[in-house]
């Protein structure tokens, strides 16, 4: 006797597979449009550790470098970074429709704002202190710049609900507040090698929170 198929039950629905199915294609999607924190950790790792040192080594001549030059080498890097950001980003967010792309174009406006303010500052500062004190030139132009990366990584964590960023904004201000305390040349020192060590601590850090990170409980 023939069975037939139509009248052969359908396996239950399971809803844990279900939502683990939907947790998954969330997240392929996610990483397929966002960009990759990661590397951009890391690119600003090397600008820290580059533009940091050359300033270093300039303020106690173990570079062969003057310290204005070694000032715009750093600058230039500094830029190199941000605009590696920004590409990163806007790339990131053409994938992205509604608020969320705007939270993004806003937010990217606001970094290339925020150091377009810092270069008119810079520069103003040039001006008004004496030509000799590079040093000390340099130390506030940094203590300002650092001012805006602490604040846009703040600001970032709450438009982007990211406890991470957050903490490394709140670690950027600790870091800032010392290099206040100890002065001008301490300062260099301190970014130098606490800058780079922030940004590839968030760079390991990252992929482990995402593997750690637990599905949503069902009820």
């Amino acid at each position: 006797m023939e069975s037939n198929p139509a009248s052969t039950p359908a396996a239950p629905l399971d809803p844990r597979a279900a939502l683990k199915a939907i947790n998954r294609t969330a997240a392929t999607t996610r990483a397929s449009i966002e960009p990759n924190v990661v590397a951009i950790y890391f690119v600003w790792a090397a600008a820290y550790l580059l533009g940091y040192g050359l300033l270093h080594g300039a303020a106690h001549g173990w570079l062969p470098l003057a310290y204005g030059t070694a000032l715009v080498i750093g600058g230039i890097i500094l830029l190199a970074a941000i605009a590696y950001t920004a590409v990163v980003g806007i790339r990131s967010g053409s994938e992205i429709r509604g608020d969320s792309k705007f939270a993004s174009m806003a937010y990217g406006l606001s970094w290339m704002g925020g150091f377009a303010t810092v270069a008119f500052f810079s520069i103003a500062l040039a001006n008004l202190l004496p030509a000799g004190d590079r040093i000390t030139t340099g130390w506030l132009i940094n203590a300002v710049a650092i001012l805006v990366v602490s604040l846009m990584y703040m600001v970032g964590a709450a438009v982007f609900q990211d406890r991470a960023m957050f903490t490394l904004g709140i670690c950027f201000t600790v870091l800032n507040v010392a290099g206040l305390m100890a002065g001008a040349t301490a300062f260099i020192a301190i970014f130098a090698i606490g800058g780079p060590a922030l940004f590839i601590a968030a760079g390991i850090l990252t992929p482990v929170r995402g593997r750690r990170a637990p599905a949503p409980a069902m009820a």
